[in-house]
């Protein structure tokens, strides 16, 4: 039998986990990799890089910190206290996996594949010239997954 990819089974370029202190968690990984702790910095705000949470522009200030670890990065997120989807996972969940990311070509494609499967748009960041779009597949996929989509003008998206 012979499937047709929906994604690209090679896109996976990034794990992202919501941590509840990100400076301690950041520095175990460091310490624990060998590696330098890359810079802690906050979410952009909206003006800059629009996010819409639930299809509501919302301003949280949650603090991020990226590994490079190879070919993926690891990404670490401690929520704001601003709505957002890292909010949502770590009032329901705690500390864990939040999404894995995938960089597609084909967005449109990519974003109807999750959806035939039963899922929905959560978030959406909009960059000048990327966007990613966090989606609800944790029932269809144990995780949640990130469209990362780039070379898009989004600078109508302000």
């Amino acid at each position: 039998m012979i499937f047709l990819s929906k994604i690209d089974s090679q896109a996976i370029c990034q794990i992202a986990i919501v941590v509840k202190d990100i400076e301690t968690v950041a520095k175990n990984y460091s310490r624990l990799f060998g590696i330098e702790m890359p810079k802690i910095f906050t979410v952009p705000n909206p003006n800059e890089v629009p996010l819409y949470y639930k299809g509501r522009l919302t301003s949280t200030k949650a603090k991020i910190c990226v590994f490079q670890m190879g070919p993926v990065v690891l990404e670490l997120t401690e929520p704001g206290d601003d709505p957002s989807c890292w909010r949502d996972f770590y009032e329901k969940h705690g500390q864990g996996v939040h999404h894995i990311g995938i960089e597609v070509q084909d967005l449109d494609n990519s974003l109807n594949a999750l959806k035939e499967i039963g899922s929905d748009v959560i978030q959406v960041g909009y960059y000048p010239t990327s966007s990613y779009w966090i989606m609800d597949t944790e029932e269809q996929l144990g995780v949640r997954f990130n469209i990362k989509h780039s070379n898009e003008d989004n600078s109508s998206k302000k």
